[in-house]
């Protein structure tokens, strides 16, 4: 199937989200309707929204470790000097920072829409508090 958009792959809160996928068990020409019936699609779909929120928490696992690391050197200890892209010098922001503020509102929506990934979203959730 070759298409420009379908919304029905991955859900609404991730529709930031813009990628190809190659798939040899989709024939290319296919009628709508026999695709919203396709069970491969419907299991792309899970693997591909399943993928999506790993990609985003490995993120979010950088910028924890990198947050643990200046805890350290705070204390005194030397920690490894950090590469420009993972934190922004005019801001002091990590990449996952960045990303919160620009798509944090679309994570925010997936806790609601998606019961099934709720645990794996409220991971991901940062909120202002009087430490940050």
């Amino acid at each position: 199937m070759i298409t420009d958009e379908f919304d029905e792959l991955l859900p609404k809160y991730l529709g930031f989200i813009k990628g190809v996928v190659d798939s040899d068990s989709l024939p290319l020409n296919v009628s709508r309707e026999m695709l919203q019936q396709n069970k491969v699609l419907k299991v792309i779909g899970k693997k591909m929204t399943r993928k999506a929120l790993a990609m985003i928490k490995s993120l979010a696992d950088a910028d924890k470790k990198d947050g643990d690391e200046e805890e350290e050197e705070e204390e005194g200890e030397e920690s490894p000097k950090k590469d420009e892209s993972e934190v922004d010098k005019e801001d002091g922001e990590s990449k996952y920072d960045q990303f919160w503020k620009s798509f944090g509102k679309y994570i925010k929506m997936g806790l609601i829409e998606d019961a099934a990934n709720r645990t794996r979203l409220a991971k991901l959730l940062r909120y202002a508090t009087s430490k940050s």
